[in-house]
Parts: C-alpha cells; sequence; structure tokens
C-alpha cells in the first residue's frame, strides 16, 4: 500500500495541505472518483491585478475571466500565502486538482481571482501569521465592486490557512459575500464556542511539525520588483523574478524513502532544545516560528491577530467543508453553529451547511471507490464534492434556487458503517452521551494489560503508572500531519502507554459528535500532559485511532491561567478529545489509551514546571491514572440510540 508520505509532506511544505494519496490496496483495480467536467465556456487569465488596501500596499491577483460569457458576473476568491502562481501553472487539461480548480469554475461562468497573501509571494507588505486579514479581504471586495462587470456577489474558497482566511472574511461582515466555502478553516478560529484553537495550537500545545512549514511555507523573505513599477512595466519584468523560496534541497532530505516517515535527521532537528533555536538550527529565513512556540495560548501577541472569537458577526452563507481525522474537525462545527447564530442577516444564518468527510486535512476531493484513511480501508467514499461546491455556488452567487434544493444541512460519512449520512441537526438526532469507565486489577500495559473500559463504574479503588521520559517520546508520524487512521498495536506496546478495552461488543455501537474525558491523574512532577486516544480494535489485533484529545496539565483550569501541580495530590482533568465518528462493529472492542506524549502532533512537556520553549533541561514524570468510585476515570462518547 503506498500512503503518498512524500507527496503528502512536500505538499505540507509548500501550502500546509495535508493531501493525502488515497489508493487501492493490492487490487488490479483502479479507484474511481466521480469526475468534475469543465463548463462551456474558454478560460482568459488576467495576471497579478494590483489591488490597492486602504494603506496603500498592492495585493496581486491573479483572474480568471469566462469568455464569452454575456451579463455581469460573480467572484470566487481565494486569499492564499502559497503562491497564486501554482494555480496559473497547473495543468488544467487534467482532471482537476486543488491547484487547476480555477480554470475549472470559471470555464463555469464565474470570475475566479486568487490573490497572494499581503507580504507573501508577488504581493507587497510584510507578512505575520495570523494578522491583518479582515482588513485585507474587506478591501479586497470593495475592489471588486468597483469593476463594470461584477454582479454584486462573492463566493470564497479555501483549505487550511486560505479556509481560515475565508472565517476572517465573513469577519469583515462584508455585503457581497454569499457563498463561502471554508475548508478544514480551523486557522481562522479563536475561542468561539469554548474551545481555544489559535493557529494550530491544541490543548495549550503547539504542533512541532511547525518548524517545516516556517521554514518553507511560512518565511517572511521574498525576491520581488521594484513598488514603484505600475503594472504594465511590472507585467514586462517579473518573470525574471522568482519570489518563490527555494525548498527543493530541504525537501529532498526531509523524508526517509524507505519508511515514507521523517528522516532521522528531520526528527533530529524537531526534537532539539531549546526550541525557539530550532529555526537557527535549520538556517530557515525570517518567520513567526518565535513567536509560534514561545506565546501562551491567551497571549496578546495571539489576540492582536485575526481570529473567531464569541460574538463576533459574521456575513455569508457557508457550507463549512471538512474530515473527521482534521486537526481542526471540532472548529467546523464551532463555526457552523457560530454563523447560524451570529450571521447578520437572516438569509445567511438560515444557510448553513456542513461537509464532513473521512479522510485528512484538506482531502475530501480524493475520496474514491476504495478510499483508504492512511491504515484503515473504509471502503467506497465517493462523493460527488466539486460538484456540490458547484452548485452551492450557482443557488448563492447566481440565484439558482433548484441547485442546492432538498440538500441536507449536514452530510457525513461513518468510518466502520462504511457509509454517507446527513442530520438536520447538530447534535445529530438520537445522540446519548454515555461514559465508559477505566477500571481493572492496576495493570494497563498492553503487554499484560488488565486494564477495561465498563458501561458502570468500577466498584473498587485502583490505579496504574508508568513514567514518561521527555528524551524517548511516543513518535506517531501519521497522526501528527493528519492524515487520517492508523494501527498503534505495536506503539501500545511500550511501558508508557496505558490501554483500557472493553470486551468484544455484543453489538454495533455508532458515535458521531463530541467527545470528552476526565480523568483522575497525580504525578510527582509540577506539570506534564495527558493524551487520551480513542481506538477501534479490530478482531485480528489491530488498534486503528478513530479521535484523540491533548492537554497540558498547567491549563487544567483554563488556558487563561498557569497552575502547577502539587506532586501526588489527585486532579480530576478534563480533556476535550473534539469531534468524531466511528461504528464499532460487533466483535469489535472500544480503546481508550492514556500517555503523557504524542511527538511530533504536540511539543514535548520538559516537566519541569518552567518555559518549555526556551529551556534544555527536563526530567521523567511518573503519572498516576486513577480510577474508581471515588475517582471515576471516564470518557464519555456520543453514542447514536
Amino acid at each position: 500500500m503506498n500512503f503518498g508520505f512524500r507527496n503528502v509532506f512536500s505538499t505540507f511544505c509548500v501550502t500546509l495541505l495535508f493531501v493525502v494519496t488515497v489508493s487501492a490496496e493490492e487490487t488490479k483495480e483502479t479507484p474511481q472518483v466521480i469526475p468534475f467536467e469543465k463548463g462551456p465556456y474558454k478560460v482568459r487569465v488576467e495576471r497579478s491585478h494590483f489591488v490597492e488596501m486602504r494603506d496603500g500596499i498592492r495585493l496581486m491577483t491573479d483572474l480568471y475571466f469566462p469568455e464569452g460569457y454575456e451579463g455581469k458576473i460573480p467572484v470566487i476568491l481565494e486569499r492564499t500565502p502559497y503562491n497564486k502562481g501554482a494555480m496559473r501553472n497547473a495543468d488544467h487539461e487534467k482532471p482537476i486538482t486543488l491547484s487547476s480548480k480555477a480554470y475549472y469554475y470559471a470555464s463555469h461562468g464565474f470570475v475566479f481571482a486568487v490573490q497572494d497573501r499581503r507580504g507573501k509571494f508577488e504581493s507587497e507588505g510584510d507578512y505575520t501569521i495570523g494578522y491583518g486579514d479582515i482588513e485585507d479581504a474587506e478591501d479586497t471586495l470593495n475592489w471588486f465592486e468597483e469593476q463594470p462587470w461584477f454582479n454584486g456577489n462573492v463566493g470564497m474558497i479555501g483549505c487550511s490557512i486560505p479556509g481560515g482566511n475565508v472565517i476572517k472574511a465573513a469577519m469583515s461582515q462584508h455585503k457581497s459575500l454569499k457563498g463561502l466555502v471554508p475548508q478544514s478553516a480551523g486557522f481562522g478560529h479563536g475561542t468561539a464556542g469554548g474551545t481555544l484553537a489559535y493557529g494550530f495550537i491544541r490543548g495549550g500545545v503547539q504542533n512541532m511539525t511547525m518548524p517545516l512549514w516556517t521554514h518553507t511555507a511560512g518565511s517572511k523573505l521574498f525576491f520581488r520588483p521594484s513598488k514603484k513599477l505600475d503594472r504594465e512595466e511590472y507585467l514586462k519584468i517579473v518573470d525574471y523574478f522568482n519570489p518563490a523560496p527555494d525548498m527543493g534541497a530541504y525537501l529532498a532530505g526531509a523524508i526517509d524513502p524507505e519508511t515514507g516517515d521523517f528522516s532521522e535527521e528531520t526528527y533530529k532537528t524537531l526534537l532539539h532544545l531549546p526550541l525557539v533555536d530550532i529555526d537557527d538550527q535549520m538556517g530557515s529565513p525570517p518567520s513567526d516560528w518565535d513567536n509560534i512556540i514561545s506565546r501562551g495560548p491567551l497571549d496578546p501577541w495571539w489576540l492582536a491577530g485575526d481570529y473567531l472569537d464569541d460574538g463576533e458577526k459574521v456575513s455569508g452563507g457557508a457550507l463549512h467543508v471538512n474530515s473527521w481525522h482534521d486537526y481542526s474537525a471540532k472548529e467546523t462545527f464551532l463555526q457552523y453553529e457560530h454563523f447560524r447564530k451570529h450571521a447578520t442577516t437572516k438569509w445567511a444564518r438560515e444557510n448553513q451547511y456542513v461537509l464532513m468527510g473521512p479522510l485528512g486535512h484538506c482531502a475530501i476531493e480524493a475520496l474514491s471507490s476504495n478510499t483508504i484513511n492512511g491504515e484503515r480501508n473504509i471502503g467506497d467514499a465517493r462523493f460527488d464534492v466539486w460538484g456540490t461546491y458547484l452548485r452551492w455556488w450557482d443557488y448563492t452567487l447566481k440565484g439558482n434556487k433548484d441547485s442546492f434544493k432538498d440538500t441536507p444541512r449536514i452530510q457525513y460519512y461513518l468510518p466502520g458503517a462504511n457509509q454517507w449520512k446527513s442530520s438536520e441537526i447538530w447534535p445529530i438526532e438520537g445522540t446519548t452521551p454515555t461514559k465508559l469507565y477505566l477500571s481493572g486489577g492496576g495493570d494497563a500495559h498492553k503487554v499484560v494489560s488488565n486494564g477495561t473500559l465498563t458501561w458502570s463504574k468500577p466498584n473498587a479503588e485502583k490505579s496504574d503508572r508508568y513514567v514518561y521520559d521527555p528524551a524517548n517520546p511516543i513518535i506517531q508520524f501519521m497522526q501528527s500531519i493528519n492524515m487520517g487512521s492508523s494501527d498503534w498495536s505495536e506503539l501500545e506496546k511500550r511501558p508508557d502507554i496505558l490501554v483500557y478495552t472493553t470486551e468484544p461488543l455484543e453489538s454495533d455501537v455508532e458515535i458521531t459528535g463530541t467527545m470528552r474525558a476526565r480523568i483522575w491523574v497525580s504525578t510527582d512532577v509540577p506539570d506534564t500532559d495527558l493524551s487520551v486516544q480513542l481506538m477501534d480494535v479490530y478482531p485480528d489485533g489491530r488498534s486503528m485511532g478513530v479521535r484523540g484529545g491533548y492537554l497540558r496539565l498547567r491549563y487544567r483550569d483554563g488556558f487563561d491561567k498557569e497552575v502547577m501541580m502539587q506532586p501526588g495530590k489527585l486532579y480530576p482533568v478534563d480533556v476535550d478529545l473534539l469531534v468524531g465518528a466511528n461504528l464499532f462493529k460487533k466483535g469489535h472492542r472500544i480503546r481508550v489509551q492514556i500517555a503523557s506524549s504524542n511527538f511530533p502532533a504536540y511539543a514535548r512537556n520538559l516537566n519541569t514546571g518552567g518555559d518549555n520553549a526556551r529551556e534544555t533541561e527536563y526530567q521523567s514524570a511518573t503519572v498516576t491514572i486513577h480510577h474508581g468510585p471515588e475517582t471515576p476515570s471516564y470518557v464519555e462518547l456520543p453514542v447514536i440510540k
């Protein structure tokens, strides 16, 4: 089986779009996808329009026009930090891809606009991750209103950071925004809905693949022509300049070609201490790495950026798109609920939809007749995603009410059952929060595990213990880049992972929705981390990841304060397990893993209670997990009755 790790990581470094190569297992048949055909119009590209912002900075914007279109035309806009030229240079004679979609949708009678974000590639100004996107989006929308060909309606699309830019544009409350498609858009999220999701922070902890992003796609340094040129002069010389950072040599060594995993040298770099010096170790260009890794989750540096918080008014109907194994799946549903409550018009509040696939980051368009989610075969998951976008824009931008008629509010794929389902409400009808309690005889290590999960509280107080050593963290490559479900059965043999497992199920158990855990914990250090993972254990012993959560324990009382632990004291700790969906089939077992590391998805805790970004000293932590009638540790799952 080929999971396309090199392609995924290369794409990550260039675009932060973790596009999974979804392939067949060893079969003779090539998996089929639902085709998307071009429309009737030939496409003309007008390169690098100068769109001037309120401070005089000019953002370069490519426009794709449908030639021969009669009447005024709506716009589909993508604002990207990943080089608008990638779309212009894509092979649009081949089947549609994320890179060639501008040609395809323009051929259906839209102006597709792709804009380099401020300070990136051809656009002027200075780049700071997360800053300035609301005002720049508003000024861009105002520029469209000045164009004689514009019909007054704008749709937007984008995945990952470009998806976050869709959310931020909506925060401008611009009247022209109608048909939004925010995809994997957690980067636009702040604290709306009671979560904390600035940038890629989850559980108060940064994702440690980010140094690879800041080293490449996060660069602040670009080689551009003089700002004194007008557009005519600029177009004559722009091709003599290459504003894109040269990442080829670095990418060539980042992945081990034999394993498809990060290379030994890459892991060595990511494990370097102090964390703030990793960019220097890599020889990175100027970037936001120091701020990204050293700022606390509610630091003023994050708060000053453009992120969706409670009470923010927004504009536009939206089709919120994501996949269950994306890092921001929960934020997709929070954004859906936020727009339903806080959109500025009744029409927008009533036109919110969700499309949730089964894969990882920015991969929903890759669904095929034989879909492999990481290491898990989830069957024929085909869905007409590209066609759904077209019907959405025909409805929201051109006023064709029939094109999106009878579309369910929420459409989602249920792994295990391997079928698409729908709902008109969220949480979906029949959702019953159900607790599974940790129990057992006091030794929940995999090799000799007597750790159990039960549907009722245990009747005896017990505890399990492990030692977490920051020098030897649990490494799970696939989860770190949001590629999907993988088999943890070998990792579960480690002595620093506890496992709690049900008996084989007597009937199917379906879950879809928000999950959480409450774990009673004590430790001998002032601070450590808690990782809680939900697994589907197959009869053959495979332990496939469903969803998980993570928390730095100094934030157990809230992300607005750091409270250290008293060694030996018991604490009930609530861990957000985000959202997920799975059908645990009859004969399978449900498992919960508990550990204190999950690298590189989360930066290591050095266990000192100090500054994890700047310190180099660390210590091991002995962590005790308690369970019993007085310390009922459990996970709460959204069981569908």
